[in-house]
């Protein structure tokens, strides 16, 4: 349990970022719908070199997912809604041949967007969590569940990730 406080988990796996052309993390999350900026995972090494899931974010109210580094700037996808109270299938696709970020909620394709950044770009990172933000003085802790956290080293495809999410 993700208690919103101090609860989170570290990941060792600095050079798995590092070795990412296209990938795809995909996970269920029970989502306590508290605060904006919650992070379901945010991997990165500090405030400038990042990559994030937020269930819901004050500016838009929607779900986003973030990559960034020291010498460019945030490449962003919206979903269209913030992530409502309870269970849901979460997906983030960042495909190397297509150049794009996409955001899945539930087995649905929510938001598309451009990027010119891919997870390799971020180097070996040294801060790489499951319910903690790198931006720790600001941003509050998940509250929630996190449950089968799975990082591919591939763009799932649309059927694949509608699998994931219990289409059956």
């Amino acid at each position: 349990i993700l208690n919103g406080i101090n609860a989170y988990v570290d990941l060792p796996i600095g050079p798995l970022i590092a070795s990412l052309s296209s990938a795809t993390v995909a996970t269920h999350v029970y989502y306590g719908g508290t605060d904006s900026w919650q992070r379901i995972f945010d991997f990165g090494s500090d405030t400038s070199v990042y990559m994030f899931l937020t269930p819901y974010q004050y500016l838009t109210g929607v779900v986003r997912f973030v990559i960034r580094t020291a010498s460019v700037d945030e490449q962003i996808v919206d979903g269209v809604s913030a992530m409502t109270v309870g269970w849901h299938n979460v997906a983030v696709v960042i495909d190397s041949t297509t150049m794009t970020l996409n955001l899945y909620l539930d087995g649905v394709l929510v938001g598309s967007a451009a990027t010119t950044l891919l997870p390799k770009d971020l180097g070996s990172t040294t801060q790489n969590w499951i319910g903690r933000s790198q931006f720790i003085d600001v941003d509050p802790y998940f509250s929630g569940l996190i449950d089968d956290f799975r990082i591919y080293n591939r763009a799932l495809s649309a059927g694949e990730l509608r699998y994931l999410a219990g289409d059956r």
